[in-house]
This record gives C-alpha cells, sequence and structure tokens, in this order.
C-alpha cells in the first residue's frame, strides 16, 4: 500500500461519490468492509456548476483525503450525464452491478487521480417510452440481498424513481417529476404568490393534500385547487405549501404497484414526508438504512479494484 502524508501506513479507502442535479455527497469507505470513515456533502449539484467546475469543486471537497494517499475514486449520479463532467452511455435493464462495472470507464483528472464514471440505466414503459436513471439505482444495488423474489423501491428525489427488482438485477423503473414540479410551482408563476415556505410541518394540511390526490379530475386540475383555495381563504400560504406537497406525492405514490412491500430508499425529511403518506394510504412501507447509495457504490468499486 502507499504511504499516507505522515509518512506512515495506512489502510486504503475507497471514495465514493453521488453527485446528482442539486446535490452532491461523498464518502470515504474502508477497503475491507465499505464502513464509512469520513463523508462530505454539499449543495453542488450539476444544475449550479459551469463547464470546468466540476474538477476543483471536487479536489476542494476530497482533497484532503487525497493527500493522504487516497487514490481509488468513483462517481455516480447527473455527473455523468450529458449536462455533466464525463457523458456515460444508459445500459438496457434488466442491469445488475456486473454490467455496470463492464460500461463504466476511467477518465483522467488534471487535478488528480483517475476517475471512474458509472453508467446510467434505461428502459422503457408498458407503451414504448424510454425512461432513464443516473444515480438512485445506487442505493437499490446497495440494498439488494441474495433473496430471490421481487423488491419495489420508492426513491424519493428531484426525480423520484419506482424501481421493480429481482434477483439481484434491476428490472425497470418509472421517473417521476415530483420534486422539480414542486419547486418550479413554488418559485414561479401563480401559485408562487400565494405559496409560503413553512416554518414548522403542518400534518393536517398536508394529509389533506394526499387525500385529495385520489379526488377524480387528475393532477393538473388538483394543483390549480391549491390557488383557489387560497383565493377563498380556506388555506393560508403556508399550509398551501404544505396541501401542495401533499397533492404531488399523493399522485406519485398512487402510481406504485399496490400489494408487496415497498422499500422507502433515501435520507433527511423528504424521505420521512414519503413515509407518512405511505402511511395515510395505507401502503405496506419500510424506510431503508441510511447511506444505501454509499453501499451500492462499495459493491460496484470492488468489482472494478
Amino acid at each position: 500500500m502507499p504511504p499516507a502524508a505522515s509518512g506512515w501506513w495506512y489502510e486504503a479507502a475507497l471514495i465514493v461519490i453521488d453527485w446528482g442535479s442539486t446535490g452532491f455527497r461523498a464518502w470515504r469507505l474502508d477497503d475491507a468492509s465499505g464502513a464509512i470513515q469520513a463523508q462530505c456533502a454539499g449543495p453542488y449539484g450539476i444544475t449550479a456548476l459551469r463547464p470546468g467546475e466540476h474538477g476543483p469543486l471536487l479536489k476542494r471537497e476530497i482533497g484532503t483525503w487525497l493527500a493522504e494517499g487516497e487514490s481509488f475514486v468513483l462517481a455516480a449520479g447527473m455527473i455523468g450525464s450529458r449536462q455533466g463532467w464525463h457523458e456515460m452511455p444508459y445500459i438496457p435493464c434488466p442491469a445488475g452491478l456486473a454490467d455496470l462495472a463492464q460500461a463504466a470507464r476511467r477518465m483522467p483528472w488534471n487535478e488528480g487521480p483517475d476517475i471512474w464514471f458509472c453508467p446510467g440505466l434505461c428502459c422503457r414503459d408498458d407503451q414504448g417510452v424510454p425512461d432513464v436513471i443516473r444515480g438512485e439505482e445506487m442505493q437499490v444495488f446497495g440494498l439488494l440481498d441474495e433473496a430471490a423474489g421481487d423488491s419495489h423501491f420508492c426513491l424519493p428525489g428531484t426525480h423520484g424513481k419506482a424501481v421493480l427488482a429481482r434477483d439481484g438485477k434491476v428490472i425497470g423503473f418509472a421517473t417521476h417529476f415530483t420534486g422539480e414540479l414542486y419547486a418550479l410551482l413554488s418559485r414561479h408563476g401563480l401559485l408562487a404568490s400565494v405559496l409560503q415556505p413553512p416554518s414548522a410541518p403542518d400534518p393536517a394540511a398536508f394529509a389533506a393534500g394526499v387525500a385529495r390526490s385520489g379526488d377524480p379530475g387528475g393532477l393538473l386540475h388538483h394543483v390549480f385547487g391549491v390557488r383557489a383555495r387560497a383565493l377563498f381563504g380556506e388555506v393560508s400560504g403556508m399550509a398551501a405549501a404544505e396541501y401542495l406537497s401533499g397533492i404531488l406525492i399523493g399522485h406519485e405514490l398512487r402510481q406504485l404497484p399496490s400489494g408487496p412491500q415497498l422499500i422507502l430508499a433515501g435520507e433527511g425529511a423528504l424521505v420521512a414526508r414519503y413515509a407518512e403518506a405511505a402511511g395515510l394510504l395505507g401502503l405496506n412501507a419500510t424506510l431503508a438504512p441510511a447511506h444505501a447509495a454509499a453501499r451500492g457504490l462499495y459493491r460496484l468499486g470492488c468489482l472494478l479494484q
């Protein structure tokens, strides 16, 4: 093993990165066990960066780890998209970790060691319309065990994913525009004038939105109803934001298959909000352990070393 900066010998580690549209997360993982040694995160998604900014930002975030001798770096997510750093292809489903490893590419980095970039996955729905995923699949691969049978995952985020996995492979998935749509409606257009960021959760308003998502009329009609209810004084600005959130998340969850257990994977308040909505809808949902993406990236990294 190479010596660390101090001159002492050390146990090698993997640096794995989940770099999405709106956020950046990196972990330093023990090479032998995958245990998290250190981590960092920030709102440095690819949509906030210009060409040429990826390398310097990465050096700033993980430079200390590199200075201590780490040399294996693996990046997944939107950083490998057309809008990212190095565009990587989409691998058709069904696909497992071995398929991703075969398609991964090692790219030079002027400010550090070579970086392995992970491809995305693609599939088509029953009507033949294509769908794509980058990054979220690492959470799934971090949670899959050796058990046979189907596993259903809900991965909340800017573009939420509903994923079906079987026997260690992603069979297919569906993307929902929920997170980005909420952000757009909250900042631009007619609804933005009546919505106020909630200072605290409003369970009643959120539950009313989830219930509304099951009424006739469709999503677009339900969304405009937020504006109309505010005009008539039926919801305040903060309650209206919670009500809208419930409508959007409710519509997404109602599209998921009923019956089998649903695994909610992610971190923070957003996943807790989805768990709340799932309970209101009577879905059999369980929360996955934290840092599933790090675990999936570790498993992929072991195949690439």
